[in-house]
């Protein structure tokens, strides 16, 4: 798979662009270019698309410069290199580049042995140190996993994972790990606008699996208390990730995060078996519909048959809507041994969420979101 260097190159000169793009393509077993922008703000709209490990940044562009959009990298994107290229070699530019969040800094014109071993080495030192950084951070914890799983396609299961899982990590005391477990047609990716990270397989095929150290780089750090793993963007990836692959990575990774949040797919197969039987509680999502409710009743049983009690499978009626013909009341007393919650139905609001890549609790009003009030109360109940 995919070991190469993402390097965005920003810089309002075109001539520049292509002779940096010619100097990177000469070592293309290391670096790949995956973007190119003539200003600071296109910079910013390009990062969550093409997912750079390094931005090489001029100072001098227009709309936004260099200094104020490595400023806004930092805080947004902290896990994006920047290094700044500049015609000026003063000290003065140098100690604004840094304090602005740059990790190195390269003088035009500069020679190709330079530009190459810079990126390198300023990759290499900064991505070992956050792996350091990461786990010393997380030791010695024992996290408790959640999943979530529904029956049938469609009820916001995994709107609803993600959204728990940000609602958990605002909790400063909480490490939270969410897991998108749906091997052929996992959305979280597409549900926090990071089509392009590494996923699952990159990690199963580059064999990774052996310590939490070297899950660390596949992570997406989504803030400080949160961070993601991706499923694959294939569906037909699915049967190269077996059972073991995936205890693995769950057993590696429990010890350094208070709790595990997995998606899964909407099947008994094994690897979901697995992942249920290892579960300390199970979210079974569901919706008013009386197909859903119908699928759902089925999947408690057989969740019975497994020998899940009530005290571990809980069910979350999401989309809760009086329009459906089926009253809460009715709702409740069919499912009254495992109800949790029940989620109102505001599509609206949670479709331009989900259509921005931006998580509905995360919004700055999240707390007079009735959703994210829902969901916050729900995670309450959770035993974490």
């Amino acid at each position: 798979m995919n070991n190469k260097i993402k390097v965005l190159i920003a810089d309002d000169i075109i001539d520049t662009i292509t002779l940096i793009k010619r100097i990177l393509l000469m070592e293309s077993d290391i670096f790949e270019v995956v973007g190119e922008a003539t200003n600071g703000e296109e910079v910013l709209e390009l990062i969550p698309k093409v997912n750079p490990d390094v931005v090489l940044m001029d100072i001098n562009m227009p709309v936004l410069n260099g200094l104020e959009a490595t400023e806004q990298i930092t805080n947004t994107f902290p896990n994006v290199i920047v290094i700044i290229m500049s015609v000026q070699g003063e000290s003065e530019y140098l100690k604004k580049a840094m304090l602005n969040g740059a990790k190195e800094y390269i003088i035009k014109p500069f020679n190709v042995d330079d530009l190459i071993e810079t990126i390198r080495v300023t990759y290499t030192k900064y991505r070992d140190r956050q792996i350091k950084m990461l786990s010393r951070q997380e030791k010695d914890r024992e996290g408790k996993v959640i999943t979530f799983f529904s029956s049938k396609g469609g009820v916001g299961k995994s709107v609803l994972a993600l959204n728990c899982a940000v609602m958990l990590s605002k909790n400063p005391n909480k490490k939270v790990l969410l897991i998108d477990m749906d091997l052929q047609f996992g959305d979280i990716s597409i549900l926090t606008n990071q089509i392009n990270h590494k996923s699952i397989l990159d990690l199963v095929d580059e064999g990774q699996l052996d310590s939490y150290e070297n899950i660390i780089p596949y992570l997406y750090i989504y803030n400080e208390n949160l961070h993601m793993m991706f499923a694959p963007g294939k569906p037909e990836a699915a049967e190269y990730i077996g059972r073991n692959d995936i205890e693995k990575i769950i057993k590696a990774c429990q010890k350094h995060y208070d709790v595990l949040v997995i998606d899964t797919g909407i099947n008994f197969n094994d690897n979901t078996l697995f992942i249920l039987d290892y579960s300390h509680t199970i979210i079974f999502v569901s919706t008013m519909e009386i197909t859903a409710l119908k699928n759902t009743k089925l999947g408690l049983n057989v969740m019975r048959s497994l020998g899940y009690d009530k005290s571990k499978v809980k069910l979350v009626i999401n989309k809760m809507d009086a329009g459906y013909g089926v009253s809460k009341n009715d709702v409740e007393e069919t499912f009254k041994d495992n109800l949790l919650a029940m989620i109102p139905r505001k599509d609206k609001i949670v479709g331009l969420s989900v259509n921005r890549g931006q998580p509905i609790c995360d919004s700055d009003k999240y707390n007079k979101i009735k959703v994210c009030k829902a969901i916050e109360e729900m995670c309450s109940k959770l035993t974490v």
